[in-house]
């Protein structure tokens, strides 16, 4: 390696790192551009796309609502018990054209045509098998969504419905091949309700919906509240689309002759992505004439077949012309950078080469532990006078700092020695104390002394559960001691973790859950064995299943199971509870740590028992952790076996 002088070393390191930097900035630039620009571009057409889909299910429930509320007049009701069919079809032609619906057909209880308000009623019309009335006459609840109506059924609600739904397809590129050159059925939004006599029968079917082909309202709606008609080189920002199928039905998209595209088609890659998978499709497309940043979802019927796409595209050009100038002000701005901090080097280096010696020098000192050392504050430059000062000020802090340090260390590693120290002496203190208080409340209770009457027994009963958490907390605080002593060790033995583990603390524990009437049900494989420090495994059993009994609903179950994954054995121990939320999830094994919400506060706990089981767990190699179920929650624990 040739050797070079201080001043030319630092100046080829200033060329380096001004080209490396210059590089990465000009590289984080274009990715920042990228990110800020175009994917945010996709971004928003996603969340326009989601706008798309609020406005299209609102007319969905609006057009329930109307006919729901029209199902629930009293005049409707009566008009149809006294078979008053010129008043039921002037009352009903005059809701649909206020609620400018296409078509609002009611039929009896057999689904049998009563009224058309468009068009005259053929004779044996039933209309029992349509997807929606079938629904209606079964289930007597209402359903409204997306149906595909076939030619005779638009003719025979309409004439011009048919005629309206009518598309011709128009040749487009991509498009997925088809023998097809016509659609004449058409897509349209429904609902259906039942309508009831006084006594809560079902008398007759009330169904109402709007044709969307060649229906612009919901595509102009979107278009005209998201992108406000804004345009860029006479195009229109934003354009959105109703396929049926892959047939645009209604949309804004314009053709070469500035026609709305309707007959065109989506292209085979959207087509099998969205209606062949059902999955959104979501990328830069080309749209009939130019590329947008796109997005497709399905449109699904009530059964929850495809029938259909909702589209949303924003134009990709205005975007592409944002981030190409962006970019090009962004590499002259790093350019003249670079020019700059070249000169600013050939200066820098001059100044800095030679106290900067001295500065190194006085750092490797330090850095050996030399805490204190001093260096010369008088360079002859005023930025490198602050720099030896700083040096200065910071060697004796570090000096003063590593002497508190010190000092710190040494008290706390006292006060952690007195906190353990007194966790173990309390402890054993209490638990003396308390072995001698519950023997003789449980004799006193259980009248080996001599006779009680209810009142004393009930007292005693209560005082005895207080004895069983407060004995239950000196065990914990005993473990605690052992944990931060760290003397927890496994001694593992050949364990059958049912008989020998559950079964034996689930007998301990039968009064407790017997108090709330929640049964417990021991599903475990009665041939799992394990290696497992048996003492310790109790201990972890027991605070599983006394939560569980603690924080279980009034005669809700308890389930235990288990399961062989990967080499490990898992016990799940599930109760029906309140489900823990993602948020509470967090705070469950930590160290005194306790849930705060109307569903715990009333419980008596020290915030111990899951620490305590997780450290054990751990200590034997595996892991434990919780799992909101839909009516409760299952405290898992995994082991090697």
């Amino acid at each position: 390696m040739a050797v070079m002088s201080l001043k030319m070393r630092i100046l080829m390191s200033f060329f380096a790192i001004i080209g490396i930097l210059s590089l990465a900035i000009a590289l984080i630039g274009f990715f920042i551009i990228k990110n800020d620009i175009l994917d945010r571009a996709q971004i928003q057409v996603e969340n326009d796309l989601n706008f798309a889909r609020e406005v299209y299910t609102a007319e969905i429930k609006n057009i329930e609502d109307v006919v729901c509320f029209t199902a629930l007049r009293f005049f409707i009701r009566d008009a149809i018990l006294e078979n008053d069919v010129e008043t039921l079809k002037n009352k009903l032609v005059e809701i649909r054209k206020a609620e400018s619906l296409d078509i609002l057909t009611l039929t009896d209880k057999e689904g049998q045509v009563i009224i058309r308000t468009r068009n005259r009623l053929v004779t044996g019309d039933n209309q029992a098998d349509d997807e929606l009335v079938s629904r209606v006459l079964t289930d007597k609840k209402t359903i409204s969504g997306t149906t595909i109506v076939p030619k005779e059924e638009l003719e025979k609600e309409c004439d011009g419905l048919a005629e309206q739904a009518y598309i011709k397809f128009i040749h487009t590129p991509k498009a997925k091949a088809t023998k097809k050159s016509e659609q004449t059925s058409g897509m349209m939004i429904k609902a259906a309700t039942g309508i009831f006599d006084y006594d809560n029968n079902l008398i007759g079917v009330l169904y109402g919906g709007t044709l969307l082909n060649r229906n612009y309202s919901i595509v102009d709606k979107v278009k005209d509240i998201v992108y406000q008609g804004r345009k860029y080189d006479g195009k229109d920002i934003g354009t959105v689309t109703v396929f049926q199928k892959d047939l645009r039905i209604s949309t804004n998209v314009r053709n070469k002759d500035d026609k709305r595209a309707i007959g065109t088609r989506v292209s085979e890659e959207v087509y099998n992505c969205v209606l062949g998978k059902g999955l959104p499709w979501v990328d830069s497309a080309f749209v009939v004439n130019d590329w947008y940043k796109t997005a497709y979802e399905s449109i699904r019927n009530t059964n929850g077949q495809v029938i259909g796409m909702l589209y949303v595209g924003t134009l990709e050009q205005p975007f592409n012309d944002i981030a190409r100038n962006t970019m090009l002000m962004f590499l002259v701005t790093i350019s003249s950078a670079t020019v700059l901090a070249v000169i600013l080097s050939f200066i820098l280096a001059a100044c800095v080469s030679r106290p900067l010696i001295n500065v190194l020098d006085a750092t490797t000192k330090l850095s050996n532990g030399e805490l204190g050392h001093m260096v010369e504050t008088k360079t002859g430059a005023t930025e490198l006078n602050a720099l030896a000062e700083s040096f200065n000020e910071m060697s004796i802090r570090l000096a003063q700092r590593d002497k508190s340090l010190k000092l710190s260390n040494d008290m706390l590693s006292d006060l952690n020695k007195r906190y353990i120290d007194l966790i173990g002496f309390v402890s054993h203190e209490f638990k003396g104390i308390v072995a001698t208080v519950v023997m003789n409340v449980y004799s006193v209770k259980d009248n080996i002394l001599g006779p009680i009457n209810k009142r004393q027994k009930k007292a005693l009963e209560g005082a005895s559960r207080s004895l069983d958490y407060l004995t239950a907390t000196v065990k914990k605080f005993l473990n605690l001691g052992r944990i931060e002593k760290g003397e927890l060790e496994a001694r593992k033995t050949a364990v059958e973790i049912k008989k020998d583990v559950f079964d034996v603390v689930i007998n301990s524990l039968a009064m407790i859950a017997a108090r709330k009437n929640i049964t417990i049900n021991n599903d475990i494989d009665a041939g799992l064995k394990v290696n497992t420090d048996l003492d310790l495994m109790l201990v972890v059993a027991n605070n599983l299943i006394i939560n569980a009994i603690k924080y279980g609903l009034e005669c809700g179950d308890i389930v235990l199971n288990s399961s062989k994954c990967n080499g490990n054995i898992e016990i799940e121990v599930y109760n029906d509870s309140v489900p823990i939320s993602q948020q509470e999830k967090g705070k469950l094994f930590k160290r005194f740590s306790r849930l705060n919400n109307p569903a715990t506060k009333d419980v008596k706990g020290t915030g111990l028992g899951l620490f305590i089981t997780q450290q054990i767990i751990e200590k034997h190699g595996g892991k434990v952790w919780v799992e909101p179920r839909e009516k409760g929650n299952s405290f898992i624990f995994q082991l090697p076996v």
